[in-house]
């Protein structure tokens, strides 16, 4: 009984060295190396009086609710039913409430994780007219900021651009 229990003291001892220390170090040194920035989480950095403050991430989306920013989803979590009758009244409701008449449905659904980062290409050109009012910029000026922040490829029929709204309202900011 007391060989079994050492073998299994040890075999435990070398699979958590293994496991927890080894192969953690590895996993944390190849993502540092391959990928530095997304490892360290997309941060978005802005230097304010002598010291650097962290803005966003690129990968996770943040509330913007003033007139003069790109808006992303419109609620940050959902866990209903696609079909379900609450889930209804409620893209009603922010159909009703939308600046537009053809609003694109990321715009009055919510996301699943409710930290997307990117919207549609309609859903942002939806809202070039009252940013470009709101911050007092031509329309083109405003198109050409959402432009420059389209991710993802477009293959034949395959369609998956988005628009990173943490990067818009950058560009919008260091424009005025």
């Amino acid at each position: 009984m007391k060989k079994i229990m050492i073998a299994s003291l040890k075999s435990l001892l070398l699979f958590t060295i293994i496991c927890g220390v080894i192969y953690t170090a590895a996993v944390t040194a190849v993502g540092q190396v391959l990928f530095p920035t997304q490892a360290n989480g997309s941060l978005v950095k802005e230097q304010k009086d002598d010291k650097m403050v962290i803005k966003g991430s690129k990968l996770i989306g943040q509330p913007f609710k003033e007139a003069k920013y790109l808006h992303g989803r419109s609620e940050p979590a959902s866990q209903l039913s696609p079909v379900s009758k609450e889930q209804q009244s409620r893209v009603e409701e922010r159909v009703q409430k939308a600046d537009t008449t053809e609003v694109p449905i990321d715009l009055v659904t919510a996301s699943a994780s409710g930290v997307d980062p990117e919207i549609s290409i309609e859903a942002a050109m939806t809202q070039v007219e009252r940013i470009a009012a709101a911050r007092n910029m031509k329309n083109t000026q405003v198109r050409v900021i959402i432009k420059q922040n389209i991710t993802g490829l477009k293959i034949g029929p395959v369609d998956s651009q988005r628009v990173n709204v943490l990067g818009v309202n950058q560009l919008l900011d260091e424009s005025e």
